[in-house]
């Protein structure tokens, strides 16, 4: 069963395929009338003959149609029959023809401000002249405003047009449906099927543009690495994730901590030589670790081997993924470790003593994973 948010998505998609208005912001109308605007036009009348209500109109809400009134300026309608503007309606079988329904916009809108700054009506009603019976297509879209909402010439705040929330951020919810932007909008984010795959340019590049709408809450609750969408992640992604992490460790780093939560997964399944790793893993995964560490029985640096400080020189986030920062301190550390026998690696480069203090003057977390406190009180960092 599809849900409702799925049918207004395909809704706005069909919406944005066939150049009409949003349904969420112009809800749905029914017209049982039968009117020709390029007839009345081309006899003489112009908008305000029908629409002078539209000159002291201040809300979206408000009632700018004819009525009877305004038709009887230059039709007998006591003469003419009802059906001539209601087609199919019989007086004689019901007392009124079918009422007009036009849903108020969900917008702000104001005619009465655009009339004194001598906004043409043809402005916004676009190809009125060239329609009989005018619906959605002929009110503006957000192109249109946006022509004078520059920021100069008129507001260009959201909120200006859009509906808002107590917060001050947009109205996302109608009983039409979900607002979301549709293919073509004039600021690119068109909200379709694979925007959760497309929207991390926007987001670094217009974030103010998400901030109209959206709270760092609902980047949360995908990027918190609590939850795997399906979409992002498919089935079996723990056999096929090593080769995407390879290449792209830095799209996984913006959901899940290297340090937390990829080494706890590794040293459950035993592929982390901080857990379970077997001397055989081991032994495939860094062959020779005599070679590899650079260490010899006779606790000489072998110098053909240390391949390990040249891949954690390269690129030392594969490391992190099996080893913990604890791992690298067993060797480099002034603490001695059992398998250094009496040699520790200095961790610090030559002539480093000089910047000592101004290193932990401005952070001495890793002074203190090795030196205790009255070391450094010795040193003058304390």
């Amino acid at each position: 069963m599809t849900s409702p948010l799925l049918h207004a998505l395909l809704a706005l998609a069909a919406a944005s395929s066939s150049g009409e208005r949003s349904p969420v912001i112009f809800p749905q109308q029914s017209i049982a009338v039968r009117f020709d605007h390029a007839q009345h036009l081309s006899g003489g009348a112009d908008c305000l003959t029908c629409h002078d209500k539209a000159r002291k109109s201040t809300r979206a809400s408000d009632w700018n149609l004819p009525g009877h009134p305004e038709c009887e300026q230059c039709h007998d309608l006591k003469k003419d029959k009802c059906s001539t503007c209601h087609p199919g309606f019989d007086q004689t079988a019901r007392a009124a023809p079918p009422r007009i329904a036009f849903p108020t916009a969900n917008l702000v809108f104001d005619h009465q401000v655009h009339v004194k700054n001598k906004v043409p009506c043809q402005r916004c009603h676009e190809d009125v002249s060239k329609v009989q019976l005018a619906t959605v297509q002929q009110l503006p879209k957000m192109a249109t405003c946006l022509s004078c909402h520059d920021g100069a010439t008129a507001p260009s705040t959201c909120t200006t047009c859009h509906l808002k929330e107590p917060s001050g951020r947009l109205q996302l919810t109608f009983a039409q449906g979900p607002l979301r932007p549709m293919a073509g909008n004039p600021f690119g984010v068109d909200h379709g099927p694979r925007f959760e795959f497309t929207h991390a340019a926007p987001g670094s590049t217009a974030r103010s543009t998400c901030l109209a709408c959206h709270a760092d809450r609902d980047c949360q609750k995908c990027h918190d690495g609590m939850q795997k969408p399906l979409s992002v992640h498919p089935n079996d992604w723990i056999s096929l994730h090593a080769l995407q992490v390879r290449g792209q460790v830095l799209q996984c780093e913006s959901c899940h901590r290297l340090q937390s939560f990829c080494i706890a997964c590794h040293e459950r399944s035993g592929v982390s030589n901080e857990g379970l790793l077997l001397p055989a893993q081991n032994l495939k995964v860094h062959g020779d670790l005599t070679r590899w560490t650079g260490l010899v029985s006779q606790n000489r640096v072998q110098m053909t081997g240390n391949h390990h400080a040249f891949q954690a020189a390269r690129d030392i986030r594969p490391c992190m993924s099996c080893h913990r920062e604890e791992t690298c301190l067993k060797c480099h550390s002034q603490v001695d470790h059992p398998s250094l026998q009496g040699r520790p690696a200095n961790p610090h480069p030559p002539n480093f003593a000089a910047a000592c203090r101004r290193f932990a003057s401005i952070n001495d977390r890793g002074c203190v994973l090795c030196h205790d406190e009255g070391y450094l009180a010795a040193q003058g960092c304390r």
